[in-house]
């Protein structure tokens, strides 16, 4: 019985972080409407309901296309959103900022990992075909 092959550091830490700033953008679409209500800023409840969801949807969506190449891209896009949006409340920005730090982090940190683990199964083929012709 084969083992089952180990899932990219860097595909599950990209995925986790978008899935997370998913439900981010969720709380600030509700932070948003909730200021809108409150006629603390000057955007229509529609619009703050139509551009959250719209993020939520492509965050969850560019989550499950981590495996494909333009999935990390999109991923890369949509860090801008979130912070665009202190333009309208400042706080969003800073969650947009430390959701950007954590998205660089997982991407350069489970890229590193991927690597490490990839030299480190050569080296175990490389000792194992060198013990099976010893």
């Amino acid at each position: 019985m084969s083992a089952r092959p180990q899932r990219s550091a860097r595909l599950i830490f990209c995925q986790a972080v978008l899935a997370l700033e998913a439900f981010a953008a969720l709380f600030a679409t509700l932070v948003l409407w909730g200021l809108s209500r409150a006629d603390e800023i000057d955007v229509p409840g529609a619009v703050v309901w139509g551009g959250g969801l719209g993020l939520m949807v492509l965050l969850g969506y560019a989550a499950g296309q981590q495996r494909k190449r333009w999935g990390l891209a999109l991923g890369w896009a949509l860090q801008v959103p979130m912070i665009v949006g202190g333009l309208i409340e400042p706080m969003i920005a800073i969650i947009g900022v430390a959701f950007l730090a954590t998205w660089i982090t997982g991407v350069r940190l489970g890229g590193r990992i991927d690597r490490e683990r990839a030299e480190r199964d050569a080296a175990a083929a490389a000792a194992e075909a060198a013990g099976e012709t010893a």
